[in-house]
């Protein structure tokens, strides 16, 4: 059980790493990562949806701020703010570059520009997205090795596996056999 475990934190490496090479991540992502241990072993499967949810709602919340005429662009360099400071403190270096492209445009006020790199800025969210739900996947199935290998009476086990099938389902993923799909 422990090289199951060993072999589902490389794969988790893994995906990082090449997640990183694609300039996807960056060096931040690693401190996030580091706390999981510290905090609890399903510490990214909880944080990383809430920070998804926190981008998602900030691009919403842009879309609609860039509908309305006149455009408050106080209030687009607000959204910036909100969205570059979420993004960096995580790692999502091309989320956080694209918000550079919003800033610029609403430094000048144009709307054009804004629409254009909210669209860019979606489009690199998307990206990020399908990168952290492999991220949290991979997690939660070491997590839920290391809670049986810890707690090694039938309780306790049925509750790890409980707080897995949970966070899978808090993500949008199904269960077919022993794999996981998204609904």
């Amino acid at each position: 059980m422990a090289a199951n475990r060993e072999a589902l934190n490389q794969q988790l490496q893994q995906i990082v790493d090449s997640l990183k090479e694609q300039d996807i991540l960056d060096h931040h992502f690693e401190v996030v990562h580091s706390l999981k241990e510290a905090n609890s072993p399903f510490f990214l499967a909880e944080i990383l949806p809430l920070f998804c949810q926190d981008v998602q709602t900030t691009l919403r919340d842009l879309s609609r701020t860039l509908e309305k005429e006149p455009v408050n662009y106080y209030d687009v360099e607000e959204l910036y703010f909100k969205l570059r400071g979420c993004t960096s403190s995580i790692g999502a270096r091309r989320v956080a570059l694209a918000c550079l492209k919003l800033y610029q445009a609403a430094g000048n006020k144009n709307k054009d520009g804004c629409v254009l790199a909210l669209d860019g800025l979606r489009h690199e969210y998307k990206i990020l997205r399908r990168g952290l739900d492999k991220i949290i996947e991979e997690n939660c199935k070491s997590s839920i090795l290391k809670c049986i290998q810890v707690r090694r009476t039938v309780g306790r086990v049925a509750e790890c596996l409980i707080a897995y099938i949970l966070e899978m389902k808090n993500l949008g993923l199904v269960f077919s056999g022993s794999l996981v799909f998204r609904k």
